[in-house]
């Protein structure tokens, strides 16, 4: 049996308050003093705003927590609330950079268990217990003294009137150095815990639960299918998962990470922009008829894409997905789920991407009809690069082999996941591969386009989902390959030397998936955009034309 432990004295409710907001402020707040160090060591400010800055977020986050909290019954739960999820908010905050907004909040609630599991590591559940688990020990052990409800009313007022002086009195005699560092800093209101997820936490429920939902918006209702050639087209989308542009040898990448494809010469286009910086909200972006500038949640989340267009044009669709679901892009067409029992390519919670090359191989078999399958990989997703990838592609070493890479030199994590990108190009192969058998009964083709790049350690950032606005390219910048045999192109009226030279100019971006898609299915549909067309500038005449599908 556990031994008894005593009852910590009785506290003034206030002072527990005064108590939990400097805890917040010094211990949950690292990350933020951190990166305001870095800031500092750049700037001209006074020492005395620097000292300032802390005392003001303390007396702020004592005005809140008496406003919100300070009432009986209320100040253990919410408070317990706050130290658990802030701790983990804390180790997210610390070693990956994470910022919280609405964005990672929606990007949190779509995470599947495997994918959540995978942030699971000694030093998240360390952290978790030490920063979350033992106060909130210590807070339930606390007597909460309160006064008489007219001296306590008059308590708050005091003290909410006194933090809010102090706050004052602390931030205008510094306010051009406040605006300064804020403005060249818009990051940095989103990195206070746990104010910022506690705002967006409201804004997510807010934008989910209480807001007017769209209405549904139906696309290609004119779609017709128009092919130029006799062979039913066979063509395959590879939908990439974190992979970013800086890390493909054929985009200029030290290290020979495209081995496999460079084989079958590939076109790949330079500098593509991605929609988003996380899945949730890049894959239904990239496969909408609005461009980025337009996209957003709330306009995405009843309305049809490209898959919509084409399934309505005739073509047969099949989305293959090995990673944590398609986020209502292919709810109306037929979709295939992994299930990660298999024993040689799986552990249970996910599998290797190789586990994908037997759908393929039976879904391309006798393609009588246009068919389009999608391969939504798992390929690149952090933290543990090192399950992407079986002990055969452990090519560059030593390798990051764990979930901490805090504890991992950045050459390890960006070892770990280089070998991911060459991973996913050899699977990549193998899917042309067995296209290659094909090319006699179909016009076969693959596009290659990630949704979303990866932060390794650069400004001390990992992983992904930063605020698009202050992203940096490393999360931002996609490759885009393609493969398309002679005769495919010839069949399609494509001038590939043409394509070719125009892939390596630059100014791409997920925008162009959806018009570029209906293209290369020789698709007709009125939401069509030529401006968005890879293809439009590189068309010539086919050899022998086909009269369009009535």
């Amino acid at each position: 049996m556990l031994p008894h432990l005593p009852r910590l004295p009785r506290v003034h409710f206030l002072l527990v308050l005064a108590v939990l907001s400097l805890f917040f402020t010094t211990v949950s707040n690292a990350p933020l003093w951190r990166h305001f160090a870095q800031i500092i060591s750049t700037s001209d400010v006074s020492i005395v705003f620097i000292i300032s800055v802390p005392f003001a977020i303390w007396a702020l986050l004592t005005a809140i927590f008496t406003i919100l909290f300070s009432w009986p019954y209320i100040l253990k739960i919410a408070g317990s609330a706050l130290l658990l999820t802030c701790a983990a908010a804390t180790y997210a905050a610390w070693n990956y950079g994470i910022i919280f907004d609405r964005d990672m909040l929606t990007n949190f609630a779509q995470t599947n268990v495997a994918e959540a599991t995978s942030y699971l590591s000694v030093s998240s559940v360390l952290t978790f217990i030490i920063l979350g688990v033992l106060p909130t020990i210590v807070l339930w052990r606390i007597k909460i003294y309160y006064p008489r409800p007219l001296r306590a009313m008059l308590e708050r007022v005091a003290m909410l009137v006194g933090t809010l002086v102090l706050s004052v009195a602390l931030i205008m005699p510094f306010f051009q150095q406040y605006t300064f560092i804020g403005r060249n800093n818009p990051t940095l209101n989103k990195e206070i815990l746990p104010c910022s997820y506690v705002y967006a936490l409201y804004r997510y429920i807010q934008h989910h639960y209480f807001t007017t939902p769209t209405p549904y918006v139906a696309l290609g209702h004119d779609a017709k299918a128009v092919s130029t050639s006799d062979k039913p087209k066979l063509a395959v989308l590879v939908v990439g998962e974190t992979a970013r542009m800086q890390n493909f040898s054929a985009l200029g990448y030290h290290r020979p990470t495209n081995q496999y494809t460079d084989k079958e010469h590939m076109i790949t286009f330079a500098d593509v922009i991605s929609c988003g910086t996380y899945t949730a909200y890049s894959l239904p972006c990239m496969f909408s008829d609005l461009t980025r500038d337009q996209y957003s949640d709330k306009k995405g989340e009843n309305r049809e894409g490209v898959l919509d267009v084409l399934d309505k044009a005739g073509i047969d669709i099949t989305w293959v997905d090995n990673d944590s679901g398609c986020k209502g892009v292919c709810d109306r067409v037929r979709h295939i789920y992994i299930d990660p029992t298999d024993k040689q390519y799986c552990n249970g919670d996910t599998c290797y991407d190789e586990i994908m090359l037997s759908f393929v191989q039976s879904l391309s078999q006798n393609v009588t009809t246009d068919s389009l399958i999608v391969l939504h990989l798992i390929g690149s997703h952090g933290p543990r690069y090192y399950e992407r990838y079986p002990d055969k592609f452990r090519i560059y070493t030593p390798d990051c082999n764990s979930p901490d890479v805090e504890n991992c030199s950045v050459q390890e994590v960006i070892n770990a996941y280089d070998n991911t990108i060459a991973y996913t190009d050899y699977v990549i192969y193998q899917v042309i591969n067995i296209l290659e058998e094909r090319m006699d009964t179909n016009d076969v083709m693959l596009l290659y386009i990630s949704d979303h790049g990866e932060s390794l350690g650069e400004n001390n950032l990992y992983l992904h989902a930063a605020p698009y606005a202050f992203a940096p390219k490393e999360q931002t910048r996609v490759p885009m390959q393609l493969w398309l045999p002679d005769a495919s192109a010839v069949d399609m009226g494509i001038d590939k030397e043409c394509l070719r030279k125009h892939s390596l100019m630059g100014g791409y971006s997920h925008d162009y998936l959806f018009s570029s898609l209906l293209s290369l299915m020789q698709v007709q549909a009125k939401e069509y955009d030529e401006n968005l067309d890879l293809f439009k500038r590189c068309r010539v005449a086919p050899v022998a034309a086909k009269q369009p599908t009535p």
